[in-house]
């Protein structure tokens, strides 16, 4: 179509400087910036999510380690293991549950400003990419919290009691 509109320009006024584009090649040049910011907020993005799973992993891992007495001592007294893995999962729920609550809270207050500088396409507040960060988050958690529990709870009661 913009073909046509500039041979009927053309064919009007020969010496006329007339330039004929489409919307879609206007609006590419427009938007650019608009693309780039979200090429870079989504490249942090990515960046931080793996960041903030290794460090929810590693502090997991610590608090989980750092009872491994007093598993010994429950398995001693003769408690189930399988209450103590719930209790020690359960713990870790809890604080990832928690702190989940208040990166989303304060993730859904931080996206409306940032989401002015993207595309009108780009939906950063989508329930989805709520979802999946929060799976991995919870995977990360699982993963930290799982291996060093049931480790902690096949040793013996005299060797976890020694670990501490």
């Amino acid at each position: 179509m913009a073909r046509k509109v500039a041979e009927t320009l053309a064919g009007m006024d020969a010496g006329a400087a007339v330039e004929t584009r489409s919307m879609d090649e206007i609006l590419a040049g427009a938007l650019l910036p608009s693309r780039l910011g979200a090429a870079v907020l989504g490249s942090m993005a990515l960046f931080g999510l793996p960041l903030a799973s290794t460090g929810l992993y590693g502090v997991l891992l610590y608090a989980t380690r750092q009872r491994i007495p007093e598993i010994g001592i429950r398995v001693a007294l003769g408690a189930a293991p399988g209450n103590l893995l719930a209790m020690v999962v359960g713990q870790s729920l809890r604080l990832v549950t928690a702190g989940m609550v208040i990166g989303f809270a304060v993730a859904a207050v931080a996206v409306r400003p940032l989401s002015t500088f993207l595309v009108p396409e780009a939906r950063p507040a989508d329930p989805m990419n709520f979802v999946l960060v929060g799976c991995m988050l919870a995977l990360a958690a699982a993963l930290a919290t799982l291996p060093p529990t049931v480790r902690a709870l096949r040793v013996d009661p005299a060797i976890a009691l020694r670990h501490g």
